[in-house]
């Protein structure tokens, strides 16, 4: 290890080193491993010369970007981690609408840097997420419908590969590992720097809407009917969680378990209001909160529900439809959380995701309409075994009508990346690509995120 400390312009921690403690820490409180010793790499140059060190010796490798895997890729006990930390910067060029984002940059960071010339680009539903593993795992986010998924506005990726060369890939370049890059989950090389394309996005039309439970089945049915034939600037969630202590809502239903539906119109605010009018006027809420705002704003709304160091664990499921038998086992289970923390997330796609050729990319499953993230959360491990059965019950309850598989980025657990994140096709196309770019399977499962 002292070899490839002298050889790095970062610093090496290991066990016992000031930061070793910090750094191997990731969101994910649950998450407690000690890798062999973390690599803070400077550079790309420090991430090539890591990667042949770890080929060389033989040790299993581990990348973080900013450390938001909800499975905890990012560690594990006994390797070797590629810190990306430092490698956070963010180079906007307005005229030609790109940003070039390095592989430790969170969303906040390029929401930050574009902003201000009124540009921006899908970057996931939580500002504290890490742009490598959102990337890498396809990017759903609040301007997917409109813009695309974050893969469909990757333009080029700088890779460092196992044998520690780099190369940039793209449409031109090395193509083959850039379909694998957008949507394949990883463990095809280190990528340090990202270019994506950018659109103009200042304002947006963002809010939450607060109903009560009893309205929830109602609501649903009505989304259902909604979506999908609903204008590409406006993306929804329904979200069943706890009512926060706001004063938008009455003090009764503070704490108790409520359906909210947030929304986001990236388009002309003054259209967003009537177009979305057939949901966010739906029924008889409890409260509302919105307007029109920065969307680095609105992207940072979700922020305080996902403080790092809480314990978590998260499942998805993938659906064609929303049937009424679905919707009654949904509300059954989402209203038994075992955590006031817990929450259930149901998503739609369609848009520019789903008019993409299915075969573009990697990511599986753009056509699907629909899919339910269940969001197991506890502020201490006391409730985490509760908290994990009842996610993973919601999810076994939605069998009868999911497809096979998971939305990558929200896969609770490391096993379900090798079955559950891609089809059959789909994997075994990846497989192939991987055994050219890394024929010795040094990265193996490695995700950065």
């Amino acid at each position: 290890m002292q070899r490839l400390a002298d050889a790095l312009r970062g610093p090496l921690l290991r066990p016992g080193d000031p930061d070793y403690e910090e750094r191997r820490r990731v969101w994910n409180g649950a998450i407690d491993r000690r890798p062999l010793a973390i690599a803070r790499c400077a550079d790309a140059e420090d991430v090539s010369i890591a990667v042949k060190f770890a080929a060389k010796e033989h040790l299993p490798l581990t990348v973080r970007g900013g450390g938001h895997n909800v499975a905890g890729l990012a560690v594990r006990d006994g390797s070797l981690m590629l810190d990306l930390g430092a490698l956070n910067r963010v180079e906007v060029d307005a005229r030609a609408r790109i940003v070039r984002v390095e592989g430790g940059a969170l969303w906040r960071d390029v929401d930050a840097a574009t902003q201000p010339h009124g540009l921006a680009t899908t970057g996931g539903f939580v500002s504290s997420t890490g742009v490598g593993g959102l990337t890498l795992g396809g990017g759903v986010g609040w301007l997917m419908r409109q813009y695309g998924l974050t893969i469909d506005n990757l333009l080029s990726a700088d890779v460092v590969l196992a044998d520690g060369r780099c190369v940039v890939a793209s449409a031109e370049q090395h193509a083959d590992l850039f379909w694998a890059l957008r949507g394949g989950a990883g463990g095809l090389g280190v990528v340090t720097r990202f270019a994506f394309r950018l659109h103009e996005v200042g304002e947006v039309l963002a809010g939450a809407v607060f109903h009560p439970l009893e309205a929830a089945p109602a609501l649903l049915r009505a989304f259902r009917a909604f979506v999908p034939t609903a204008p590409e600037p406006c993306t929804f969630m329904l979200v069943f969680t706890a009512a926060p202590p706001a004063p938008f809502l009455p003090p009764r239903v503070h704490g108790q378990r409520v359906l909210a539906l947030a929304y986001c119109w990236s388009g002309d605010p003054t259209q967003g209001e009537q177009a979305m009018a057939p949901l966010t006027g739906f029924g008889e809420p409890l409260g509302r909160v919105g307007g029109a705002m920065p969307y680095a704003a609105w992207q940072q709304s979700f922020d305080v529900h996902a403080p790092a160091g809480d314990h978590y664990y998260w499942t998805t499921s993938i659906l064609d439809g929303l049937d009424d038998g679905l919707i009654d086992a949904l509300v059954l289970k989402a209203a038994m959380a075992p955590d006031p923390l817990c929450e259930v997330h149901v998503h739609h796609l369609g848009g520019v995701v789903a008019a993409l050729p299915a075969d573009a990319s990697a990511f599986a499953h753009r056509d699907a309409p629909f899919f339910i993230n269940a969001i197991g959360h506890a502020q201490g491990p006391e409730k985490l075994t509760e908290v994990r059965e009842w996610a993973r019950e919601l999810r076994s309850s939605l069998l009868p009508w999911a497809r096979e598989g998971m939305q990558p980025n929200f896969a609770g657990e490391a096993a379900d990346w090798q079955a559950q994140t891609h089809d059959a096709a789909t994997r075994a196309r990846l497989e192939g690509i991987r055994r050219k770019y890394d024929p010795s399977g040094l990265f193996g499962l490695v995700r950065r995120d």
